[in-house]
């Protein structure tokens, strides 16, 4: 097909549908925007090389609608591309941007988006800078923070380092200038020098020009290395991950990783910028002290500076103190994540098991710990600040008492003390202000950089053969016929063995040959996964001999495919999903579907395989799941086939098409031949299936580890007594031919697909930026009504008090020679004593009222979060991706918790000063007031709009981060997927294309921050210019007028632009604080405790349930799952429920829980105990129901929380509970027993044993109604018949629905229940179901049940059969 006609064609079909779809009116009508894997472009297939593979399509994807392609860029040229030098000498190409951001989009009420950015500059893209520094990290056996300082600051960026120290060395020097130009403005003033004082002026002004120019241009590279050097880390430490195995990632604190990631890398970027300006404070120091030596002749004049710098052994002391602290703080943060994370990850199975309150009490308890620790570390803060903001007034002040009572001046003059006060102003900001910022830079650098250090260190553990005293190995095939062989072969989940480590895998000697299909058997626990890990090179050591193809297993060029237990599948369409960055090839594509089953899902899916499955599959059934993952192995047509159980997850007719369609026919048949001359593949089945086990050509039975038997079907038929003796017994009797089954020709009429517009195509995970509002004065509003109204007036009455004692202070300053002249000097001193404790003491409460105020609104938010997003609805956890939620809680929550103190002292401090002084300038000079409007109405006239425009800008950049996040976490939940199909180089490149479009919002973000701090600043240097000879012309009469007026034009505008610069960032912490809001904000569940409650203390008292009429939706927009279903369940039955993948039994569970919410159609109820459940708070119907899921859910914590969350229940119980789940013997094996820490749960437990714990709980809860989804799935038939039987003999007279793929657990249940199309189809005991009389004796009745049933082989369904039967005349006895 033609593919130009198909692009113009699809664009002339959009062009006519452009009205139905638009971006800012309908963002959900929007075309696929998720993060999908690009294809590479292979020329010799028919491929549909991404994203062009989504909207191509072959006949059978009939009229799939092209999306226009806008090839018309916002603003297609990187900033500066086409400025000059003197034009970005002046940041004018930044500003040209922000204005046409403001006509073209924000004139227009439009929202500025990613697509509004300008091209990112070759000199800013991420990939040369990534793949430098790993090669350097290559070179060091181990990372430590000094290297990673070396790497960061002087490896690839280091001319970005040099140029910051050099434009703040300029600014130092600039600055120092200035002072000195001050004493010799005034003392040429007083003496009546005009010439010489108008000269001295211009010297001034021309430093001040310097100054800013400098100021604004260190601060502009020191943003740019920053982001940067962040995202470069972040890369470093993704790739670092991306490399290690399943075993040596268990190694890491998953929520240390996580939080270091969204938190401790991102506050990065301001620590960064911190630290320049302290590289020069030694210049400043050197500067200063001339000057002060030669104004007051000699040594007395350093005394001045070493006041000031009576702070720096207090902030070293603060800040050692700080130090352990925050390293605590992180740790408490690394734990409350990896709860939170677990919440959010397991919130369906701890919602049904109501286990939310016990959740939300371990996060809180953990940041109730953390929060005193920010706590301690803020009211250090506030002493630290109150000595650094105002110790240029104590420092002059104790300096001139010192010089008075001293001896050393007789006589003070002005010049020399407001020169002197200004000096050591400009000090403070640069040396102590700095410095003391620069000291809690280096800490959190410290600790993050050993943190990063920790990751980076994180040993790969490679397969590692251990010494051996065997060296030699007999063989007993051909050499020429080996693929894999194994001998003497143990294997340890251990790196370093001792010899109290036991080997998972014993002794087993085993050889795969080419073309053999193996089935791999026996009981939970046995070593089947790890036996398949070892084949993957997933163990981290083993002894004896392994080889693949006669080689070292870890230097194979076998090409591997692998299908696990619980699938890997990542938010995007099912083709994507299959496909896994593989090129697209239309003839093999169907051909892997039609194998695994999926076009029959397919037809029932409105967009077929373009339906977007969301994060971890949510929208998919199990079984659905595990075919999409057996596609994506098929696809790869590998050489070596590793299947961990994936039949268990379907139906039993569905699983033996699968078996015979894909593992059977497609490998050794169609793949053969497709390619005659390669080798033919091995496949390796490991499964609990035995009645497919022995169809395959070898069966090896494991047992604790150890090869029981090996080889045919008839060689290892005598030990399958162990596995499952009914089945055994079974197949002994009948002989089973290996005959092909007709596979029944219904699938393969494959309806003409619908047609599909792209453009209709609903994403199921909801777009950030969709969600977006624009923050308001209700954000800030709502923010501050979490204070405490008294103390935010007294905060505010404070600032003003603190700003007019300072006025106070200088103007005293300005008219000392007077009082010197009346002879009240000690009265001054006594005055200006009284004036500097008052502030002090107005600041220290100011600073602690707001720590107070901001640290409980950030823990109170923290806490409505939490509890918001427990009540939550599941289906919002169906839409909105974990990362992005997590991103609240540790991101987001992080930046309010260390900033917002900051800022909003920050804001409430430089603009206060701003309008102080203004108003004081037009008090001594009222012509400066025509200044003062100049100044006002243009910093208004850019505020408005450059308010917007940072806004947004730093809120679509904190958008970005979300993506990286998330993609890290899909990253790591399928690191074993992406080492087999390796595809590591592919996320590698993914990752590094988020990381520059990140780069690219935060560098934006940044550009229009330093274009509007640098016109703000330079309207207020023409301001101060104009009104410094306005002063010089019209007050030099008056010395102390032109002194304080002098003092405040040079410094009164030095803190404007950082403080609007906070407003702004202020601003953009409401959007994190909305964010955190769009949290609290969520709808929630149905009430969790009602009135009735309480008048049903025994509730249920039986296990009666009905369902009448049940409609059901998963969410709004979303079709029927369930239609109308009825039927009842009389207390104490045991049903089955079965049907093929997508049927609705899940969903059955789901309305029982009240998962999802019935439809409100007109007699439509569920009842259990004769109850409406509508009418139930949801705690008290969940506590009530006993859940055994499909995948067993464990947390972090200790075995005896994992059994009894709430402390309900004594040891003694609990032991009785384990002894009966069979787990006693195991549980006493740990030395701390029930108080054993279970982080790291898959090193301790297999899945089986896992699923065990769950039996466990429900043993100890003794719930009258259990429910069982597909909980035995996974585990062989012995375990299996345990489970079952345990709970019929434990639990008598409880109700008990199994939802089922194995027929053989249910076939002595009471009713078997048959869903077909969310509706019951049969329900009625299994014999009747299968025979027409008690006088049959094979199954000889026409039903859908019998159908599923004979479809599990002819010994398997007589089995099933004979057990119903017996149940059957059980019943009628």
């Amino acid at each position: 097909m033609n593919f130009k006609y198909i692009n113009e064609r699809g664009q002339q079909m959009s062009r006519q549908k452009r009205n139905q779809v638009s971006n800012f009116d309908n963002p959900e009508q929007s075309t696929l925007k998720s993060l999908r894997l690009q294809t590479d472009f292979n020329e010799n297939q028919e491929v549909e090389p991404f994203p062009i593979q989504e909207i191509l399509s072959e006949s059978s994807h009939e009229s799939i609608d092209l999306p226009e392609k806008d090839n018309h860029k916002f603003y297609p040229t990187f900033l500066g591309q086409n400025h000059s030098s003197i034009s970005r000498l002046f940041f004018l190409q930044y500003t040209t941007y922000a204005l046409h951001l403001k006509h073209e989009v924000l004139d227009k009420n439009y929202k500025i988006t990613d697509k509004h950015l300008p091209a990112l500059s070759p000199e800013d893209d991420l990939k040369q800078l990534i793949k430098n520094s790993q090669n350097q990290i290559l070179e060091f056996d181990q990372i430590t923070c000094k290297t990673l300082v070396k790497l960061i600051f002087f490896g690839e960026l280091k001319w970005m380092t040099g140029k910051c120290i050099f434009a703040y060395l300029i600014e130092s020097i600039s600055k120092n200038g200035i002072s000195f130009i001050m004493s010799y403005i005034i003392a040429s003033v007083s003496q009546n020098d005009a010439q010489n004082a108008h000269m001295y002026g211009i010297i001034l002004v021309a430093l001040n020009f310097i100054c800013l120019l400098s100021r604004h241009h260190a601060a502009n590279y020191s943003m740019i290395f920053s982001t940067k050097a962040r995202l470069n880390l972040i890369n470093l430490v993704y790739i670092k991950l991306i490399g290690l195995n399943s075993y040596s990632f268990r190694q890491a604190n998953i929520g240390k990783i996580l939080n270091l990631i969204s938190g401790d890398i991102n506050t990065l970027e301001q620590m960064f910028s911190m630290i320049f300006p302290s590289s020069v404070v030694i210049i400043s120091m050197i500067f200063a002290c001339l000057i002060l030596w030669l104004r007051f002749d000699g040594i007395i004049g350093l005394l001045a500076i070493v006041l000031l710098f009576i702070t720096y052994p207090i902030q070293v002391l603060i800040s050692t103190f700080n130090q352990e602290t925050l390293k605590l703080a992180k740790l408490n943060q690394d734990k409350r994540l990896t709860i939170t994370n677990e919440l959010v990850e397991g919130i369906r199975l701890i919602k049904m098991q109501a286990w939310e309150r016990a959740f939300q009490k371990i996060i809180m308890t953990i940041r109730q710990r953390e929060f005193i620790c920010l706590l301690k570390i803020l009211l250090r803060t506030v002493f630290d600040r109150l000595l650094t903001q105002t110790s240029h007034l104590w420092s002059s002040l104790l300096y001139f008492i010192i010089l008075y009572y001293g001896g050393f001046r007789t006589e003070m003059q002005v010049a020399e003390m407001i020169s002197t006060v200004q000096l050591l102003n400009s000090l403070k900001i640069s040396c102590v202000y700095i410095v003391s910022n620069g000291i809690q830079a280096l800490i959190q650098i410290k600790v993050t950089f050993e943190r990063i250090a920790n990751v980076l260190n994180l040993q790969n553990y490679v397969m590692l053969k251990l010494e051996d005293s065997q060296n030699e190995y007999i063989t007993n095939i051909d050499s020429e016929q080996r693929k894999i062989e194994l001998n003497n072969f143990y294997a340890y989940w251990t790196h370093s063995v001792s010899e109290v480590d036991k080997p998972i895998l014993k002794n087993l000697t085993l050889n795969f040959k080419e073309g053999e299909l193996w089935a791999i058997i026996g009981r939970v626990g046995c070593g089947k996964s790890t036996l398949l890990h070892s084949l993957l090179c997933e163990i981290p050591s083993y002894k004896g001999q392994l080889l693949i193809d006669g080689q070292d297993p870890t230097l194979n060029q076998l090409k591997i495919a692998y299908v696990e237990q619980e699938p890997y599948l990542f938010p995007d369409s099912i083709k994507n999903n299959i496909l896994f960055g593989k090129p697209y090839n239309n003839a093999l594509y169907t051909k892997v579907t039609q194998a695994a089953q999926l076009e029959a899902d397919f037809e029932i899916m409105k967009f077929r395989d373009y339906t977007e499955i969301g994060e971890r599959g949510v929208t998919l059934s199990g079984g659905q799941k595990a075919r999409i993952s057996l596609a994506r192995a098929l696809y790869q047509t590998a050489d070596l086939y590793l299947f961990d159980d994936p039949l268990s997850a379907v139906d039993a007719s569905v699983a033996e098409n699968i078996f015979m369609t894909a593992i059977k026919g497609f490998i050794f048949d169609y793949q053969i031949a497709q390619n005659p001359k390669k080798q033919k593949p091995i496949v390796i089945l490991a499964t609990h299936q035995i009645q497919y086990a022995i169809k395959c050509d070898k069966i090896a039975i494991l047992s604790h580890g150890e090869l029981i038997s090996q080889g045919a079907y008839d060689q290892i038929k005598p030990n399958l007594e162990m596995i499952n003796s009914e089945l055994a017994t079974q197949l002994d009797k009948t002989k089973l031919v290996n005959t092909k089954i007709d596979i029944k020709q219904e699938n393969k009429l494959i309806k003409k697909r619908k047609k599909v517009y792209l453009k209709e195509i609903r994403n199921l995970i909801v777009q950030e930026s969709d969600n977006q509002q624009i923050i308001d004065f209700s954000v800030y509003l709502r923010y501050f009504k979490n204070w405490n109204c008294l103390a935010f007036f007294m905060v505010v009455l404070l600032e003003v008090a603190h700003e007019v004692l300072t006025m106070l202070y200088q103007r005293v300053i300005s008219l000392f020679e007077y009082y010197q002249d009346m002879g009240q000097i000690d009265q001054t001193y006594i005055l200006l004593s009284s004036l500097i404790i008052g502030l002090m003491v107005c600041c220290f409460i100011k600073y602690l009222l707001n720590v107070i105020q901001v640290q409980r609104t950030t823990q109170n938010i923290h806490k409505k979060m939490l509890n918001s997003i427990t009540l939550a609805p599941i289906c919002y956890f169906d839409v909105n991706p974990s990362g992005r939620i997590i991103n609240r809680f540790s991101n987001d929550l992080s930046l309010c918790d260390n900033q917002t103190n900051i800022v909003c002292l920050d804001v409430l401090e430089l603009i206060g000063n701003f309008f102080i002084a203004l108003i004081t300038l037009a008090i001594l000079q009222p012509y400066f007031i025509f200044m003062i409007c100049f100044i006002i109405v243009l910093n208004l006239y850019q505020y408005h709009f450059y308010n917007k425009i940072v806004s947004q800008l730093k809120e679509n950049e904190l958008i970005q981060r979300s993506p990286l996040f998330d993609f890290i976490k899909k990253t790591l939940g399928g690191s074993i997927q992406i080492r087999v199909y390796e595809q590591q180089d592919l996320f590698k490149k993914q990752f590094l294309d988020l990381s520059n479009k990140c780069n690219l919002n935060s560098l934006t973000y940044f550009y229009s921050i330093r274009s509007f701090c640098f016109n703000i600043d330079f309207i207020g240097f023409i301001a101060s210019s104009i009104g410094l000879f306005i002063f010089l012309n019209l007050n030099s009469n008056d010395v102390a007028v032109f002194s304080q007026g002098l003092l405040l034009l040079i410094t009164y505008n030095d803190g404007l632009s950082l403080g609007l610069k906070q407003l702004i960032n202020f601003a953009t912490q409401m959007s994190s604080y909305n964010r955190m809001f769009q949290i609290v904000d969520v709808d929630s569940e149905a009430a969790q405790v009602k009135d009735i409650d309480s008048k049903l203390p025994n509730f249920p008292e039986s296990g009666d349930i009905k369902f009448e009429n049940v409609y059901m939706k998963y969410r709004t927009n979303s079709d029927l799952i369930l239609k109308g279903l009825s039927f009842q369940i009389k207390s104490g039955e045991k049903v089955g429920c079965v049907g093929r993948t997508g049927a609705g039994k899940s969903s059955i569970l789901q309305a029982i829980f009240r998962m999802s919410e019935i439809e409100d159609y007109e007699d439509s109820k569920i009842e259990i105990a004769g109850v409406d459940t509508k009418q139930l708070g949801l705690q008290k119907l969940r506590s009530s129901i006993g859940i055994i899921p499909q995948s067993p859910f464990l947390f972090t914590g200790s075995l005896r929380s994992n059994l009894d969350p709430f402390d309900q229940y004594e040891d003694q119980a609990i032991w009785k509970a384990l002894e009966v789940a069979g787990l006693l013997g195991y549980a006493k094996s740990f030395s701390k027993g029930l108080l054993t820490d279970i982080s790291d749960v898959n090193s301790l437990f297999s899945t089986g044993q896992k699923q065990l714990i769950c039996l466990a709980r429900i043993l100890l809860q003794k719930k009258k109604i259990i429910v069982l989804d597909e909980a035995t799935a996974n585990l062989d038939m012995k375990t299996d018949d345990f489970i079952q039987n345990t709970l019929k003999q434990q639990l008598k007279e409880c109700t008990l629905i199994t939802i089922a793929h194995r027929l053989n657990t249910i076939a002595d249940y009471d009713k078997v229940m048959v869903i077909e199309n969310g509706n019951v189809i049969e329900f009625d005991q299994p014999f009747n179901l299968l025979a027409q009389s008690l006088n049959s004796t094979i199954i000889d009745k026409q039903s859908q049940f019998s159908k599923l049933v004979l479809n599990t082989g002819e010994s398997n369904a007589q089995a099933i059969f004979d057990i119903a039967k017996k149940k059957s005349i059980q019943t009628c006895k």
